[in-house]
């Protein structure tokens, strides 16, 4: 019988870190991104070390000025990665897949990005898609293409079409769409933007 439980206790064992193992974070870090710099310096040097970091390795995606890696631009054309706006952006990637089942957009505090790391892994627990957005297919560090580097668009109710220059104005627009004043920044090639409500 202790053979029996022993060998279940492997399997579920073997089950679970080999599931693990089979997803990574995939950090798109862009190289004039102050809040990229931040993240690097801040959580990576501690990121393996923690709980999170031993089932779900990182690796580091440089975005140079407007261009992304050769083969994460392959990934965004073929709709296997969504829609990026900006980095730094937290890919959770599926590798067996080769793609993108949820993600974590932008970077303020550590403990706010272990908590929405945290969540959105929950979140694929139960098979949803944390952060999806809708689109994909572009080459610019921090863009959407070409409508989103437009400032914020007037009354529409679509969060997508929102981002701003200032913090104020994205707090106006967060009020407007009722998430409060929660809002979240962005580094672009043209600098931060400001967007309404949180990052997840």
């Amino acid at each position: 019988m202790k053979k029996i439980i022993f060998f279940v206790a492997l399997l579920f064992l073997a089950f679970f870190t080999h599931t693990g193992l089979a997803q990574e974070l995939l950090v798109l870090s862009g190289e004039k991104s102050q809040n990229s710099k931040r993240w690097q310096e801040e959580v990576f040097p501690e990121y393996g070390k923690s709980a999170l970091g031993r089932t779900l390795p990182v690796k580091i995606v440089p975005v140079k000025g407007k261009l992304f890696p050769g083969w994460m631009t392959k990934a965004l054309d073929e709709g296997r990665v969504d829609e990026i706006l900006g980095t730094p952006t937290f890919i959770i990637w599926d590798t067996k897949k080769e793609k993108e089942i949820g993600r974590i957009e932008g970077y303020t505090q550590k403990p706010l990005f272990f908590s929405q790391l945290n969540e959105a892994m929950s979140l694929i627990e139960k098979g949803k898609h944390p952060g999806k957005r809708e689109g994909s297919g572009h080459r610019e560090e921090g863009s959407g293409g070409e409508t989103r580097h437009e400032e914020g668009s007037g009354n529409s109710s679509n969060i997508m079409d929102h981002s701003y220059k200032t913090p104020e104005e994205a707090k106006e627009a967060s009020k407007m769409l009722g998430l409060g004043e929660e809002i979240h920044s962005h580094e672009t090639a043209e600098g931060t933007i400001y967007m309404p409500g949180s990052t997840m």
